[in-house]
């Protein structure tokens, strides 16, 4: 397994768990992934917990930087 298919597949079971479902066939996939390329599926569920984690900081800082712009109604005073 190519670690690209194993983001691939992280990917998917985080989506599906997100939307509460925690069997079906992205689970037994992922599953038998783990059982079979434990090392690259580690590796993979890390990059995607990276990958999260940036995405997450990167809307906070925006957040932020729009909280701090002036507030106006864009008519010249």
């Amino acid at each position: 397994m190519q670690v690209n298919d194993a983001l691939n597949l992280v990917r998917e079971k985080f989506t599906a768990e997100s939307n509460g479902e925690t069997a079906g066939d992205v689970s037994d996939r992922y599953q038998n992934a783990f059982s079979e390329f434990p090392v690259t599926m580690e590796v993979a569920t890390h990059v995607l917990a990276v990958q999260l984690i940036q995405h997450n900081m990167a809307q906070q800082m925006q957040a932020q930087q729009e909280a701090q712009q002036p507030q106006g109604d864009g008519s010249p005073s």
